[in-house]
Formats: C-alpha cells, structure tokens, sequence
C-alpha cells in the first residue's frame, strides 16, 4: 500500500483526507479471502467513500500537481473497486459441477477442430505403421535412435515380448515414473495448445510428429507379432493420454483459425471467444493426463491378463468420449 504523502496536507481538506484513508485501509480489509462486514451501515458507508472518492480521483488527477497524492488515492481506489465487486468464492461443489459441465460444452464448441487433430494424428500414424510395417529400416526417419531404448527392428521378438511384461519395480519407483510421465505428456499436450496462436502451425507439426512416432512403435511390434500385446500395453494409459493431446491439439487449431480467419466478428471478439472454451478444454485435459500417468506408471506394468488390458481399455473409452461428449448440462446452452 502506498505511503499518505504529508508535505500538502494544508492544502487538502481534513475530512476528504481522512475518507481516502479509511477507504485505502478498509478496502485492504474486505479484499482479503473471508472477509465480511458484519453491519449494513458499514457496506453503506463504505461503499458510498468508494464512489465519492472515484469522483474526486479525476479532479486531482487534473487540477493537483502532486503526482503521489493522486497515486495513493488511484491505489485505494482501486482496491475498494476489488472489495466490492470481488465475486463470491466458489464451493467445492461448484467447482466439480463447473468442471463435470463445463469442459464437454467447450470440447463440443470446438468439435470441428478436435475432428481435425483426430484426423491428422489417424493419418500420420497410418502413414508411419504402413512404411515400417513394409520396410523396417524407415523406422529411423520417424524414431531417434535414443528414444527409442533398444526397441528397434533390430531387436529380437523375445527382447520385445520382455518389455510388454510385467517390470520388477517398487510402488516408489512406480510414483516417480506416473510423476515423471504426468509432467512429460501434459508439457507435449499443452505446447499443442498454446503454440496455435502461431497460426496453428507448431500445433500441426507436433500432431504430425506424434502420429509418426505412434505408428512407428506399433508398426515394429507388429511385424514382431506381437500387435495385440502392443495395443493391450499402449491402450490402457493411451486412451486419455492420446486424447489429450488431441483435444488439446484441437484447442491450438482453433486459436490458430481464429487469428487467421476471425469470421463476422472482430479478430480480438473472436480470439478472445475461442480461447476462453480452448482454455476449458485445456484444463480438462489436465484430468485426462492425470489419469494416463497412475496407469502408466502401475497398470502398464502388473501382471494383468490380455482380457483384462483390452476390457480397461473399453472401460476408458466409455469414461472419456461419454464425459466430453455426451454429457450434458440441463437447461445450459451449447456454446457455438
């Protein structure tokens, strides 16, 4: 809070003085978290200093040469403005149904663009299974030889076989490898978004690249024979992993339109629109990735049977598409 300047005091009213005071230390004090007055003479008075006080900031702005008298009043001014028109904090409950609602309308606001990534990362990964699938040594065009650990069309099916199977590894080793993962695969999903306000192209670059790495892996395994085990490994974890990066590669293209092609409205309207909803989907995404990195980092390498490994795949399915997309708030407006 700003110091009271004291060097022209006689040259400002006693009284106007002391309600710029009051409102710079009471509107402190409603700012805070719980605070709450207690009478409604307060509110009044308060609130009634507020705008008056408004009012005199634009005369001493205009008319008076002290540049720190007209600072401290801009100060408490606007600290009063925050006490009063500060919105009532959110209840937990609030804060799931914003989440459970909110982040399927912003998904299918943006549908199109999700479609799009979808579409991309379908394609490329077609693109990179076909060629190693066919002619093994392309694997290196799509796979740097340090990802990819051994796991290459050198390896032998046993070595790969060995690495679908369950790993000797502690339930501390077992957190730190989800942490690790958690924070990897929400660093590539969110790159996906907010790189789009670059026209959306890094967002394409990274679509691209991820689809190839993908069908690069499942392209190896599956000249191995060991396609079904790959999927059954992959699918648990990638479910809300991929479809992460989708949404949020979806979010990034339609940030990226809109600064390109802004429509009927204003480029700033229109901006400003998609990236509210993209921003929704982003922290949604956020739970999404949160989910892909506990099975990663335990699932993925239990003892758990095929059966089991493709029916937790039909189960994430079912939780993710049915969430984002089917459910509905009632009597809420689809955002367009």
């Amino acid at each position: 809070m700003a110091v009271m300047p004291h060097h022209q005091i006689s040259q400002v009213a006693t009284r106007a003085m002391d309600r710029w005071r009051f409102l710079a230390f009471e509107g402190l004090t409603w700012s805070k978290v719980r605070a709450r007055p207690q009478r409604l003479d307060i509110v009044e008075n308060f609130t009634a200093t507020y705008r008056r006080t408004a009012t005199e900031l634009a005369r001493v702005r205009a008319f008076s040469p002290d540049k720190r008298l007209a600072d401290y009043i801009e100060q408490a001014v606007a600290t009063a403005h925050f006490a009063v028109y500060r919105r009532k904090r959110p209840t937990i409950r609030q804060m799931v149904t914003g989440a459970l609602f909110a982040v399927p309308r912003a998904t299918r606001a943006l549908w199109k663009y999700h479609a799009l990534s979808l579409g991309i990362t379908i394609v490329t990964t077609a693109i990179s299974f076909i060629a190693v699938m066919y002619a093994p040594e392309t694997f290196y065009l799509f796979i740097d030889r340090s990802l990819a650990g051994g796991r290459d069309p050198s390896a032998s099916r046993d070595f790969l076989a060995e690495g679908l199977g369950p790993q000797p590894t502690t339930a501390g080793q077992d957190v730190f490898f989800s942490t690790f993962l958690f924070t990897h695969n929400t660093q590539v999903a969110f790159m996906c978004f907010a790189w789009g306000i670059f026209l959306g192209l890094p967002t394409l670059y990274l679509l691209i690249r991820n689809g190839l790495m993908l069908g690069a892996f499942l392209g190896l395994f599956f000249s191995k024979g060991l396609g079904p085990e790959a999927v059954a490994w992959l699918g648990p974890h990638g479910v809300p992993e991929m479809g992460a990066i989708i949404l949020c590669g979806g979010a990034g293209l339609a940030i990226g339109h809109r600064v390109l092609n802004p429509g009927s409205k204003s480029r700033k309207e229109a901006i400003q629109k998609t990236a509210t909803n993209a921003s929704i989907v982003g922290m949604g995404c956020v739970l999404l990735l949160a989910m892909a990195g506990v099975i990663e980092g335990s699932f993925r390498q239990s003892r758990a049977t095929l059966e089991m490994r493709f029916a937790l795949i039909g189960v994430m399915l079912i939780i993710c598409v049915g969430w984002l997309f089917f459910v509905k708030a009632r009597g809420a407006d689809e955002t367009s």
